[in-house]
């Protein structure tokens, strides 16, 4: 042994003889210095940073001389990115021996701001089961507004929010029997802190919001924090001021329409944790709030809580029942027309089912009339009103009461053609006719936002003497001032809210008696409660009937039956009108009779023969591209793919064909819906589809997935 290692020390001997001089002083020198220091930098703490937005991954960065203490999971921090210096938030920290030099984290947020390791798993899983990349999910759970505060505030000072003084506590809230049955059965899951989903189905008017307070209050009482999900950013302030009234404290409000110096206050209450009680739309349902006691989905039913574009294309209220069974709270679905997969999963037992029969003001649910418009235009010609409705309109008028007109389209007409060729309006950039706005004389695609002067000629022939088909609720709005000379009349749509502040006043002043008669579309059917409103009018009962989705008629039903609701909710006997052109409608006998259960019992079964939710699932893939024909083959090859994999995943593939709307903002459209009994093997399908056609896949063409889609146009 000792031989040979002589003869080894020999060898390499002869061999550094042989190594120039200046190569043999560079390896002393990387043995003796930057060995030792390149060996220490892979041993050196090191943090998983994801960033929001386009980025495809997290990346690597060292942390410097930030401690580990500083730098864990969920903390807050800046790091550089190309040129810029980027938040991001770290996922996992360790000494990994990466192979390469990784760049040092800039800074962590100012109080070590951190978000809990709940939150982020709550991102992972909205990543997998909506099948959006990571990265995406985080710019839409902490928008750039929510840390820009953090690490660039300010320079100058800006003005606080105004601060509004909180209503005292009302009368008649000490709640009826259906409604203490309701609090008492939630609040066994509340105090024993386990999760449980309670689908609250009340009447429109039975009180299910002092429900909501009352529990509220329990779980504050408990040292917990209360998430409220509203539908419509509407109904916030109206919603935040009874909360605000009732607990006596202030309430902040989550939704894309805050100010900036609202926006700053409201994600400093959440990093500091003194956000016990939050209540927002949808996007509040990723609100990073730790220890959350209960969640409350009002008006649970309703389409908005769907995320469309861009994605995560989440539902607000399955995040939230995801977010109840993380935390161990009780998540409260609360509405008069459930959907029909909630109905359905509380009466088979997945959901507790509690029951408001009863209006909490005792008066009796409004009489419906349906009323025959074929026989009204033999009786008068075409008219907006019914004589019973506008005979009914001036009967409230005369007696100091007030009346909501309902109508789903906005604008003065739905389409103009030319009286000389025919020819109608289209967008050029949408396949869809340009709405007639007379308030801004523009002619407006609903689509696109693509506008032109109401007085521009007709593209075909040239001539400017234009004809209004259809109506919109400006055309009515117009009528009405006509009819009921002298009456303050208030229209309540998205163009008479454009500007900050409209939505309230139109609401105050109609709340106030200065005007009469409301006016709108869907957004006057949501959750609105005014004393003196006894007479309810649906203009056009049998908009949406039609349309190419299988929840067409659940919607309709919906709509009709909440704004019917507005209704005698206090003094007086409400009375509403349904003016259709099909009088023996099955849902409309339905909601004549304020039969929620019968209307199930028919849509159920349709769904049930066709494979829809909640019988089976649903997958919708959309291509799009400028180029009509590079979409339709890129799209039957990935339809190809995926009729190949259907069978292992036990799917049924229809398509492909082209979306309803076959054109938006110049890009062609074509779906293929997946009907699934299994919800991983509908992700699996979906992740090896997109696998195996991304080598062929055109850079023109754009793929989106919506998993639950609510919509199918």
């Amino acid at each position: 042994m000792a031989a040979e290692s002589v003869r080894d020390r020999g060898a390499c001997s002869s061999r550094w003889r042989k190594i120039p001089r200046p190569r043999r002083v560079w390896c002393l020198y990387w043995i003796s210095y930057i060995g030792p220091v390149a060996g220490a930098a892979q041993q050196e703490l090191k943090a998983l940073v994801l960033i929001g937005g386009g980025m495809p991954k997290a990346y690597w960065y060292r942390a410097g001389e930030i401690t580990a203490s500083d730098l864990r999971p969920g903390t807050l921090v800046e790091v550089p990115l190309q040129k810029r210096k980027v938040p991001g938030i770290v996922v996992e920290t360790g000494h990994p021996d990466l192979g390469f030099d990784t760049k040092p984290i800039h800074r962590v947020a100012p109080d070590s701001a951190r978000l809990s390791a709940e939150w982020l798993e709550l991102l992972r899983w909205i990543s997998q089961y909506y099948l959006t990349p990571l990265p995406l999910v985080l710019q839409a759970g902490l928008p750039k507004a929510a840390t820009r505060f953090l690490f660039h505030p300010p320079k100058r000072a800006t003005k606080q929010p105004m601060e509004k003084s909180i209503m005292p506590v009302g009368k008649n809230l000490d709640p009826t029997a259906g409604q203490s049955i309701a609090i008492e059965t939630i609040s066994k899951s509340l105090e024993s802190g386990s999760h449980g989903a309670f689908l609250l189905h009340g009447i429109t008017g039975s009180g299910k919001t002092l429900v909501y307070l009352h529990l509220a209050k329990k779980a504050l009482a408990l040292g917990k924090r209360v998430l409220v999900l509203l539908p419509e950013i509407a109904l916030t302030p109206q919603t935040i001021g009874r909360f605000e009234s009732f607990l006596g404290r202030k309430v902040p409000a989550f939704h894309s329409g805050l100010s900036e110096p609202e926006r700053r206050d409201l994600w400093k209450k959440i990093f500091a944790g003194e956000a016990d009680i939050v209540v927002g739309a949808r996007s509040a349902a990723l609100a990073p709030l730790e220890n959350l006691g209960l969640i409350v989905v009002d008006e649970e039913h309703d389409s908005s809580y769907k995320q469309n574009d861009p994605a995560p294309r989440y539902h607000a209220r399955d995040v939230s029942l995801f977010r109840g069974k993380q935390a161990g709270c009780p998540v409260v679905l609360g509405s008069a027309t459930p959907s029909l997969e909630s109905y359905h999963a509380a009466l088979t037992g997945k959901f507790t089912l509690l029951e408001l029969k009863e209006r909490a003001t005792s008066s009796p649910l409004p009489e419906v009339e349906i009323v025959d418009m074929k026989a009204q235009q033999e009786m008068q010609g075409y008219q907006h009103l019914s004589i019973p409705l506008r005979d009914a309109v001036q009967q409230a008028l005369d007696r100091g009461e007030q009346a909501i007109l309902f109508l789903n389209r906005r604008g003065y007409s739905t389409r103009r053609v030319c009286r000389a060729c025919g020819e109608t309006r289209m967008c050029p950039h949408c396949a869809v006719a340009l709405v007639h706005h007379r308030s801004t004389r523009t002619l407006r695609c609903h689509y696109c936002d693509f506008s032109i002067s109401a007085d521009s000629p007709c593209v075909k022939c040239g001539e400017h003497e234009m004809l209004d088909t259809g109506r919109g609720v400006e055309k009515v709005e117009e009528h009405l001032h006509k009819i009921f000379p002298g009456v303050g009349v208030a229209r309540l749509d998205r163009d008479s809210v454009s500007r900050a502040g409209e939505m309230e006043r139109i609401l105050e002043e109609f709340k106030a008696g200065e005007t009469r008669i409301l006016l709108g579309t869907q957004m006057v059917a949501k959750g609105h409660d005014f004393p003196k409103v006894n007479v309810v009018g649906v203009l056009d009962a049998d908009a949406g009937f039609g349309l190419a989705d299988f929840r067409a008629g659940e919607r309709a039903f919906q709509l009709i039956t909440q704004v019917a609701g507005r209704a005698g909710r206090h003094k007086g006997s409400g009375r509403v009108f349904l003016q259709t052109y099909n009088p023996d409608s099955a849902l409309l006998q339905h909601a004549l009779k304020h039969d929620h259960a019968g209307f199930f019992r028919d849509e159920i079964e349709r769904r049930r023969e066709h494979g829809y939710p909640p019988f089976r699932r649903l997958l919708l893939f959309e291509m799009l591209s400028r180029k009509e024909e590079e979409v339709v083959k890129a799209m039957e090859v990935f339809a190809l793919i995926l009729n190949e994999l259907a069978p292992q995943a036990h799917a049924d593939v229809l398509g492909p064909a082209y979306a309803a709307l076959k054109k938006i903002r110049n890009e062609h459209r074509l779906h293929v819906l997946v009907k699934g009994d299994y919800p991983n093997q509908l992700q699996w399908l979906a992740d090896e589809a997109v696998k195996r056609f991304a080598p062929s896949q055109p850079k023109s063409v754009k793929l989106r997935m919506d998993r639950d889609p609510v919509s199918l146009l």
